[in-house]
């Protein structure tokens, strides 16, 4: 049921792109470690020779990881085989405003010139990521590459919950835009219709409860 409700808003938020040469592979922390294994499955098929991960801690990290987003996610992609040269790391941001601004910012001290970049992050949140560059970094052309999954597989909390987070990212993503932080979002009809729906009826055995801010 939350799949078939919710599948018009997901279908809308994960942007996703096929994958092609860039200067860097730029990560946008969070909680789901398929972010991390998914740059460095394009890391190894030679997509681009540098990784940056972004990320302190968000709402859903702050008492499960040991460190910031960043840091746990530079271990998995050693782990799976990015050599730790490869890795530029950004520990302080806190939304993906911040994501995009220290990220860049550490790429330049660490003297990569970006014109090109694989974002890398949850599906639902892509759209907000390649809005944000394209607000704040306009010269970078930018593909969306998030892992590939389904709707269903990418619950990552109760099913309730995580529909109302699908409803706040539209929010946000007005928000966001009439705050001139991104560029601005033309959020078709059915889709806020979907999110209306969504709102006002029980979604695996609840209604919908508000979503707190956070990733």
């Amino acid at each position: 049921m939350l799949a078939q409700r919710a599948n018009p808003l997901w279908e809308f938020l994960a942007v996703a792109d096929p994958p092609a040469p860039a200067d860097v592979i730029f990560v946008f922390g969070s909680q789901a470690f398929a972010v991390p294994a998914r740059a460095a499955e394009l890391f190894r098929a030679g997509y681009a020779p540098v990784v940056l991960v972004t990320g302190h801690y968000g709402r859903m990290t702050r008492n499960r990881f040991p460190a910031p987003e960043a840091l746990v996610f530079r271990d998995r992609l050693m782990r799976d085989g990015v050599p730790a040269g490869a890795v530029v790391t950004e520990p302080l941001a806190t939304n993906t405003l911040e994501n995009v601004r220290f990220g860049l910012a550490a790429l330049d001290r660490a003297g990569v010139d970006v014109r090109r970049a694989l974002l890398v992050a949850k599906p639902f949140v892509m759209r907000r990521c390649t809005a944000t560059f394209d607000r704040q970094a306009p010269d970078v052309d930018v593909r969306c590459c998030p892992p590939t999954t389904s709707l269903d597989a990418s619950i990552d909390r109760e099913p309730g919950r995580f529909a109302a987070r699908l409803v706040a990212e539209l929010d946000r993503l007005d928000r966001y835009g009439a705050a001139g932080d991104i560029t601005p979002q033309a959020i078709p009809a059915e889709v806020r219709a979907a999110a209306a729906l969504l709102n006002r009826s029980p979604v695996a055995g609840g209604a919908v409860p508000q979503a707190p801010a956070g990733p």
